[in-house]
Order: structure tokens, then sequence, then C-alpha cells
């Protein structure tokens, strides 16, 4: 056995001698002389590179809320020879971030600005002299702050969404249902809501959850900026509900009389909903609360038309296309 592994071990050595002869191992030399000048050549050529490079903002006082922050990272392109950019393509952390001091770029009106003739001055002292800074770009070099001012306020859903046909949404829940909102007294006193960014959710049947990033609010700061989002939808079902009717704007010495006394009203809404309308000993009948028909004596013309036209005038939350069976009823006009 181990002659047969000399003699393979033998083959092999004279096959790789036929093939490594002298003229192969010529055209490899010439080979990587070739590809080494081409390589040093390409490195001599001038090139443009855009580069990452991060922002710092420093010595932020503890009592200060920052509403609004510089950009984080800003894109540079610079110029120069192939051999010096390569370093700074390959790893860009050899440029370190650009620290700006908080107290010394402060305006009026609590803001602040780092200034791009700033960010070119520190870049340039961590580059060679050769390299050119050819342009920054950035979305964002101003900052703003306060001293603590905030307000609470509730968040909203903003966007389309729309369960599967036959089922509606009954109601949105959102944890934390409220958050905080830091900005100058002004901005704040007109901020009623926080809503968020824009949601395209459809054809879901069962109870669904997803975080919901919130919208920004320029120059003002929003804790958290993420909330849990809590769908639940219903199943939508009609129903009718007998209404008593309203009298109003009578006369006091004047009675209105209305025949008949209730009005049914038809609605759409979701089981859920319908069943908080039953009575608590779970009457088929539903309770009327929330829902408003009126029976107005100023239609009438002082009493003297046939009959008088009623209105649905409201209807409790969760109801959908809710109308009257009916649009006039009988009356009668007494003398007190």
């Amino acid at each position: 056995m181990v002659g047969n592994s000399l003699n393979i071990f033998q083959k092999i050595r004279k096959f790789l001698l036929k093939i490594i002869n002298k003229d192969f191992l010529i055209f490899l030399c010439f080979l990587f002389l070739s590809g080494f000048f081409w390589l040093s050549l390409t490195f001599q050529e001038t090139y443009e590179r855009e580069i990452n490079v991060s922002l710092r903002l420093t010595d932020v006082p503890r009592n200060v809320v920052l509403t609004s922050e510089i950009d984080s990272t800003i894109r540079v392109v610079i110029k120069d020879k192939g051999y010096i950019l390569a370093p700074y393509t390959l790893d860009e952390e050899l440029i370190r971030p650009l620290t700006f001091d908080f107290k010394q770029h402060n305006k009026q009106s609590n803001s602040g600005e780092v200034s791009l003739a700033e960010i070119q001055k520190l870049l340039s002292q961590q580059l060679t002299s050769s390299t050119k800074i050819l342009a920054i770009k950035a979305n964002n070099l101003t900052y703003t702050f306060n001293y603590g001012q905030r307000k609470k306020v509730p968040v909203e859903l903003s966007g389309n969404v729309t369960p599967v046909e036959g089922y509606y949404l009954s109601y949105v829940r959102f944890t934390p249902d409220s958050v905080w909102v830091y900005a100058e007294e002004e901005l704040l006193n007109r901020i009623a809501t926080v809503q968020t960014e824009h949601q395209e959710i459809s054809d879901f049947a069962k109870e669904y959850e997803q975080s919901a990033t919130l919208r920004r609010i320029k120059n003002a700061k929003i804790v958290p900026n993420v909330v849990t989002m809590r769908l639940f939808p219903d199943i939508l079902i009609e129903e009718s509900v007998e209404v008593p009717i309203e009298a109003i704007n009578v006369p006091e010495d004047k009675v209105m009389r209305i025949f008949p006394g209730k009005a049914k009203v038809v609605f759409a809404a979701g089981a859920k909903r319908v069943k908080d309308m039953r009575s608590k000993y779970g009457d088929s009948q539903l309770i009327p609360t929330g829902f408003k028909v009126v029976a107005d004596y100023n239609t009438t013309q002082g009493g003297k038309t046939d009959k008088c036209r009623i209105a649905l005038r409201s209807a409790p939350n969760g109801i959908r296309n809710a109308q009257l069976t009916f649009g006039f009823v009988d009356y009668l006009i007494e003398q007190r």
C-alpha cells in the first residue's frame, strides 16, 4: 500500500513538472509585472470619492433638551490620488467624528447652527494636504433646544386601515396612548395631537398589532417616538332601534304632541357595539342611548302644516349609516 502511494506521488510530481516548465514561469513573471505596473498607474490617477463623516454635538447641559438635532452623518466628496483615497474608501473609521461645542454654536431663540466652513476646517486637519474637499452634503446643520418645557398629548392614527369585507375597524388602542412633546411654549400651545406615520393596512379580520413610528414635528422632540398600535376589527351587522321623538323650539305657552311618539332608526354597527346597546337583562330590544330624533315646531309654520318633519340629530360612537325609516309624523298643538 505504501508503494502504491509513492507511485501516485511520483506521477503527480511528473505531471506538475511538465506543466510548470521554464516558459510557463516566464509567463507568470511577466503577468505579475504587468499587473503591478497597471496597479501602480491606476493608483497614480486622480479620483473623486464620497465618504461618510460623523458629527457630534458635545457638552450639552443636563437641563437642556434638544428638540431638533444636527445630522449625525454627512457625506463629503474628496479628490486625490488613488493610493491616498484607498484607505478612506476601505475604512471610513480613519476619519474621526467631528465634534462641536454646544455653547459655542448657540444663537438667539434657543437655537444653534454648525457652519460648512467649520466642518471643512476640522475635516481638512484629518486629511492629507493634497486632498481636496469638493462638496459637503448635509440635510440639517441646525438644532433647537429648550429647558424642559413639555406637554402630554394623545396619539392619533393617520392612514388607511381597512379590514376584510364584512368587517369594520371598531377601535384603535395605542400603548402608550399619550406621549410627551418637548418644544417652545408657543409651539406647544399649537400641538393638540401627535399622529403616526402614514399607515396602509388592509385585509385583516382578527386583532392586529404592530409598532408605529410617530410623525416628526419640526423643532419638537417626541418621547417616546414609537408606540404599539393595536387594531380591533368587528363584524358589521344591520340593526334598528326605537328612539323617542323630542319636540323642540315649542313656545312656552304651548304643548306639542307627536304621533307616533317613537321613530325607528336603522343603522350598521359592529357585533360588539350592538351587544353593548342591549339591556343588562339581555332584552332583544336595543337601548337608544346616544340617539336623538327631534320634531321642530318651527317647521310646522306655527301648527299650520298637516305633518311635522323629523330629523336624526345625533347617534352614538361606533354607529354607521344611521337613518330614519320615515321622515314625517302627525302632531297636535295644545294651549297650556
